[in-house]
């Protein structure tokens, strides 16, 4: 071996040493540093934080805290593991120990604040692995901080029962509503499972005056996903969440409880699109004056939640008279036999409907989706309902008794399934012409 080559290798052997020692040798903590000593954190921009920086020489625990005038503490980072290396963080005057207050369905959480003015002690402590601990300290002042805490005031969610299947009972939406006290950075509502809390159904605030990180009074409506033809959460207990924070990094959030319910898509169809039409030839059925156009179909639940319905129930007859003022299902209670009873449109029913291209009026002839022997009768918030049980078929008949014409004469009829105030999930089936007035 030549003499550069073992001025090399010395001089290698020397650098490792240097370096092993400057990691495992010395203080356990140096370089600490906390400038500036003064800082307004309110978030204009001006001196809003401070830079702490100090090296630690081994892995140690590092806490980070500061004492007020009266020696209470506040920890901004507490028996944090740490290897050896520079470290540097900001901070502006936000502490993350929450308070929390117990409320009716929830709680009110202070996640986060900005301490108040005055002057504190700064404190940098470390702890090796031997037990060997070294601690830093030193003044900082804080004046004109931003320490109001945001608000939600009257959070509240209503109903606290929701049974999101547009069955029309309490199932319309969830009402969120609460009273924002100053401006924010970042607001957000969410609805979230407590036993899974990274799944997150996030909740957006509908048309208002003002924008959502606005002071002001908010408000939420929540439809469970049924509103976008999505299948809403599963049944079971929830928190809705409601979260912000402000430019300062003060933050709260507030939760209250809901329990979803038996929800889930209805769907309802008429088995394969048929209606079986009495007497019907080649798509036209004649009826002479005087007597009556009678059908009969099949409705199945195909989905998985029950399907709402209510009366006619099969078999309710409906007149046709000479002047056109045909009988629906909103005038027929006035029956004498059907007084106290009554089956005008209501939102989230289910029901079986004629419609003919001359009336005027969607589906003026309706009818349950199931005898009551094809149905359950559930009690719903004190409301007796009938139901058509998911996988369930019912049976749907009637006629319409021709006393008049049409107007035009022979027009096309066809059948439908109506879900009230949301739509026709089936339209337009099995069309024929009916001849009024032939023999």
């Amino acid at each position: 071996m030549n003499r550069n080559t073992v001025c090399t290798f010395v001089l290698a052997l020397l650098l490792a040493g240097c370096g092993r020692l400057d990691v495992g040798i010395g203080p356990l903590l140096r370089d600490v540093t906390v400038a500036p000593d003064q800082i307004s954190p309110n978030a204009d921009g001006d001196t809003d934080v401070t830079e702490i920086r100090y090296t630690l020489s081994r892995s140690a625990y590092v806490s980070i805290f500061f004492e007020d005038e009266e020696g209470e503490r506040f920890y901004f980072r507490k028996d944090r593991r740490r290897s050896p290396g520079n470290y540097s963080v900001l901070w502006g005057g936000v502490m993350d120990e929450p308070a929390v207050e117990q409320m009716d369905g929830g709680t009110n959480e202070i996640l986060s604040r900005v301490l108040p003015d005055g002057k504190y002690r700064w404190f940098i402590q470390a702890l090796d692995d031997s037990a060997n601990s070294e601690t830093a300290d030193g003044a900082i002042t804080l004046e004109n901080g931003d320490t109001e805490v945001p608000r939600l005031e009257s959070f509240a969610v209503m109903p606290t029962v929701f049974r999101p299947n547009l069955d029309g009972l309490r199932d319309d939406w969830v009402s969120i509503s609460y009273n924002l006290t100053k401006e924010v950075q970042n607001i957000q509502v969410y609805l979230v499972d407590p036993d899974r809390p990274s799944l997150k159904v996030h909740i957006a605030e509908g048309p208002n005056t003002i924008e959502p990180e606005e002071a002001g009074n908010h408000t939420y409506k929540y439809f469970g996903g049924v509103d976008l033809n999505a299948e809403p959460p599963p049944d079971g207990d929830y928190l809705v969440v409601g979260e912000a924070n402000d430019l300062a990094g003060n933050r709260v959030r507030v939760t209250r409880t809901l329990t979803i319910e038996m929800g889930g898509r209805p769907r309802a169809d008429v088995v394969q699109g048929e209606i079986d039409w009495v007497n019907e030839v080649n798509r036209v059925v004649s009826v002479p004056l005087g007597q009556k156009l009678c059908f009969s179909a099949l409705v199945k639940n195909e989905g998985d939640v029950p399907v709402r319905t209510n009366g006619p129930w099969p078999g309710q007859e409906y007149q046709f008279p000479e002047d056109f003022i045909n009988e629906t299902f909103n005038t027929i209670a006035s029956r004498p036999e059907n007084l106290g009873k009554y089956w005008f449109e209501r939102p989230g029913v289910f029901r079986f409907g004629l419609n003919f291209s001359t009336t005027g009026y969607p589906y003026p002839f309706r009818w349950a989706i199931g005898r009551q022997e094809d149905l359950e009768n559930l009690e719903i918030e004190g409301e007796s309902a009938w139901y058509l049980m998911p996988g369930k078929s019912g049976e749907v008949s009637g006629c319409i008794l021709f006393e008049g014409r049409p107007p035009g004469g022979n027009v096309l009829w066809w059948g439908g399934l109506i879900h009230e105030a949301y739509g026709h999930p089936n339209d337009f089936i099995d069309r024929i012409t009916v001849n009024v007035g032939t023999e």
